[in-house]
């Protein structure tokens, strides 16, 4: 946890096209997102690991999978604000975790 430096509740950003994988696929399930059996820890240590280093963690709702993401800090408020307008119901089970990922 030492990585988290701010969880918000009920908000998501972007859209499925801006998800992130590791490159040799470790962890990911389906089309879109990562193993809902890891835990934040294993998913932080994962997003630390890649190459193009995802700043965002969304868990998508207790029994749902993990996504990663990257948005800058500047961009990250418009993101949010357009999944609320869209998809506010949704959204409203999500968590973020906005990490530190050099």
């Amino acid at each position: 946890m030492e990585y988290v430096k701010e969880i918000r509740q009920g908000v998501d950003a972007g859209y499925t096209s801006s998800n992130l994988y590791p490159s040799n696929g470790e962890g990911r399930v389906g089309k879109h997102g990562i193993d809902k059996g890891y835990t934040l820890e294993q998913v932080i240590l994962l997003a630390r690991s890649m190459e193009e280093k995802p700043n965002i963690i969304i868990k998508a709702g207790e029994n749902a999978k993990w996504y990663l993401k990257r948005f800058s800090k500047e961009n990250l408020p418009s993101e949010i604000e357009k999944q609320q307008q869209w998809r506010a119901e949704r959204v409203a089970r999500c968590t973020m975790y906005i990490i530190e990922n050099n």
